[in-house]
């Protein structure tokens, strides 16, 4: 699977925030409302009835109203292996 997705905020007036709705400090009332876009691939294979695997990677490049903020770009990296019965 592939994903890519772009991200708004929808007013300037409020913050940008992280999760778990954590605002972003030096965010509310500054201009850009454009946040980042991110590309995504994930992998997943079911070796067998009671196995699968997992890998994802995950790219966020940021916007101005972030950079400006002193964010910077991130990466993540997953893998995973599922047990069940």
């Amino acid at each position: 699977m592939t994903a890519m997705g772009m991200q708004w905020r929808e007013t300037t007036i409020d913050a940008v925030y992280l999760q778990p709705n954590i605002p972003v400090a030096g965010t509310a009332g500054r201009p850009g409302r454009y946040t980042g876009t991110y590309g995504q691939f994930r992998a997943d294979w079911v070796v067998t009835r009671h196995i699968s695997l997992a890998l994802e990677a995950v790219h966020f490049a940021i916007g101005t109203a972030v950079r400006d903020a002193g964010g910077r770009d991130s990466n993540y990296v997953g893998a995973e292996i599922k047990y069940g019965w």
